[in-house]
């Protein structure tokens, strides 16, 4: 009796030392769909992530954490036009942001890293039509990433591109290995929209549901990068500053988790050269 009693202490000290981070489950049978609420990602407009931007570790507002590792840009890295209620605002894209594990899970399923595009609304821009007042000054695309083997050629080779094993080598001089946009995976898909907090600040968060695959090594060397430093866990920071979720399909299960087309690869370049050849070769 004793010892059941000093393993159920142990049992209770364990859960009161750890912190425990629990992410936000979004379920399909949760989220609304209203013909005033729809949104859509119109087009984006986003710049090269040049070799000349290198990789850091991204701060948060109060310098005491980190949001994850990625880039912050000079200036911008070009701009996406959303379509919410009916009216059109213009973001800039300032940080890419890279993190192990997952802010949200999607209808139970967690994911091993994300993809943080995070936006500065431009108060600048002049719609045309209809223009409605919105509160956030900024959005945030989330897309999820998934374990798969080494070998699977599914596999997204963002990381490989952008030079995230030379992150580790070297911290002040990783940069990508050519230019990378990112306008080939960032295109309006089901989603989930909702608002939220990052960084303590009033966010639109937008969730893809269509994941990518991300390989063991690259996963590893995520990893490796963001034990160096201390990370915040959990970027909604309370539960109860989500509003409501909205979906952009009336059909719910168009939005349940599946893997993405839409992969970063040697095949999308290899696609537009074949594609720029057949285009000559009709024109003379």
């Amino acid at each position: 009796m004793i010892l059941n009693l000093f393993s159920r202490i142990i049992f209770i000290l364990f859960f009161l030392i750890i912190p425990m981070t629990s992410q936000y489950n979004i379920i399909s049978a949760d989220s609304y769909y209203y013909e005033e609420k729809y949104f859509r990602i119109l087009s984006n407009n986003y710049d090269s992530i040049d070799p000349g931007n290198f990789w850091e570790n991204i701060k948060a507002s109060d310098d005491s954490q980190y949001l994850g590792i990625g880039f912050n840009a000079k200036k911008d890295f070009g701009s996406l036009i959303l379509l919410k209620d009916w009216s059109m605002y213009n973001f800039k894209l300032t940080k890419i942001i890279f993190r192990k594990g997952c802010s949200f899970k999607i209808q139970n399923q967690e994911c091993d890293a994300e993809m943080l595009l995070y936006h500065t609304k431009d108060n600048g821009y002049y719609p045309p039509g209809r223009r409605i007042f919105m509160k956030q000054n900024f959005f945030v695309i989330v897309v999820p990433f998934f374990k798969a083997d080494e070998q699977n050629p599914s596999n997204d080779l963002l990381f490989h591109f952008l030079n995230l094993g030379k992150f580790l080598d070297n911290e002040k001089n990783a940069t990508p290995l050519k230019p990378v946009k990112l306008y080939q995976i960032i295109q309006n898909q089901p989603s989930y929209l909702f608002e939220g907090k990052f960084d303590e600040k009033d966010t639109l968060y937008m969730v893809f549901t269509q994941y990518h695959f991300i390989s063991n090594s690259d996963l590893t060397n995520l990893e490796k990068a963001l034990n160096k430093i201390t990370i915040i866990n959990k970027l909604n920071q309370e539960d109860s500053s989500i509003g409501k979720i909205y979906r952009n399909f009336q059909n719910s299960e168009k939005l349940n988790p599946k893997v993405s087309l839409m992969v970063y690869s040697k095949a999308n370049y290899l696609n537009n050269i074949l594609l720029f050849f057949i285009i000559f070769l009709i024109l003379i």
